[in-house]
C-alpha cells in the first residue's frame, strides 16, 4: 500500500482490512507476508516503490495473475473548536500482471463528522474523540469504523 498521509499506523491496518474484504469475497490471494517477503527479496520495502517495477515483473516475483495496487490518500482526525472529523480515503486499481492492462480502478472514502452546538458539547466531544483515538492506537485499529466502511465501498465496486 502506498501512503500519501502522514500516518504510519493506517497503511498496515487498511491493507489488512482490504485483504480480508477480498478474501471474504472468495478471491484467491497470495498471503500478505508472502507478498512482503518476495518484494523484500527484490529490494522493495515500501508500497510507494512499486512503480519502479512493471506489473509483469511484480506478478512474476509474487506469482500472481493480477495485482491489487492501493493508496491511502487520507487518514486523519481533525478536532477544531466545535468541529471534529474522522476520514479515510482509499484509491485502488486492479492490473493484469501479464499485460499490465488496468482492469478496474476506484476511489472511496468514509467520513464521520460532528458539529457541536455549544461550548460544553464541544468540550465533551473533544474528550471523547481523544479517548477513542487513544484506544484505537493502542489496539492498532486506527479509524476502525471509517476504514471498514471505505474498504467495503471500494471492494463493492469491483466487477464480478
Amino acid at each position: 500500500m502506498s501512503n500519501e498521509t502522514t500516518d504510519l499506523d493506517g497503511p498496515p491496518f487498511v491493507r489488512q482490512v482490504l485483504f480480508n474484504n477480498l478474501a471474504s469475497r472468495g478471491y484467491p490471494l497470495v498471503p500478505l507476508k508472502e507478498v512482503d517477503d518476495k518484494l523484500f527479496a527484490q529490494g522493495f520495502t515500501d508500497g510507494g516503490q512499486l512503480g519502479a517495477a512493471t506489473p509483469q515483473k511484480l506478478g512474476e516475483w509474487i506469482g500472481a495473475d493480477a495485482l491489487f495496487y492501493n493508496t491511502l490518500e487520507s487518514f486523519d482526525y481533525i478536532s477544531v473548536g466545535f468541529y471534529s472529523q474522522r476520514r479515510v480515503k482509499i484509491l485502488a486499481r486492479l492490473v493484469d500482471a501479464k499485460t499490465g492492462e488496468k482492469l478496474w480502478e476506484a476511489e472511496r472514502e468514509d467520513t464521520t463528522r460532528f458539529v457541536a452546538t455549544n461550548k460544553k458539547q464541544a468540550q465533551e466531544q473533544f474528550i471523547i474523540q481523544m479517548g477513542v483515538k487513544a484506544v484505537e492506537k493502542m489496539a492498532h485499529t486506527p479509524l476502525k469504523a471509517e476504514t471498514h466502511i471505505a474498504a467495503q465501498r471500494l471492494i463493492n465496486t469491483i466487477p464480478q
